[in-house]
């Protein structure tokens, strides 16, 4: 046809030769980080600013998260009534293993946007 080209899936324009983006990218700053698709899946939103003081933050968080998910099992594995809280515990302590493995491997956009908008 005449007037439209054939765009790649990423992207996709409003209007056949305008070249005009509509649709929100994720850019990346490392080309081979393991997780930019997990955390664009997670997040919600425009991502927050790069900062170079939110990698410790989230290190910190993440594994202060999983040592107190480690106690919470613990607590609810004693206790046969508390298996909803268990797989609770399980969810939330997947989240902050993410947070660690982020932390040390992910693109600093990946940091920035997995640990969200802060002061």
């Amino acid at each position: 046809m005449r007037g439209f080209r054939v765009v790649p899936a990423a992207t996709w324009q409003s209007a056949p030769d305008t070249g005009v983006l509509s649709m929100h990218t994720h850019k990346h700053h490392k080309p081979n980080c393991l997780y930019c698709k997990a955390v664009q899946f997670v997040s919600i939103g425009e991502p927050p600013p790069i900062k170079t003081w939110k990698r410790p933050l989230l290190l910190v968080a993440g594994v202060a998260m999983t040592v107190c998910t480690v106690m919470a099992m613990r607590f609810a594995w004693e206790r046969a009534d508390a298996t909803f809280f268990a797989a609770v515990t399980a969810l939330v302590m997947i989240i902050a293993l993410l947070g660690v493995a982020i932390s040390f491997r992910g693109c600093d956009s990946c940091v920035a946007r997995f640990l969200g908008k802060t002061l």
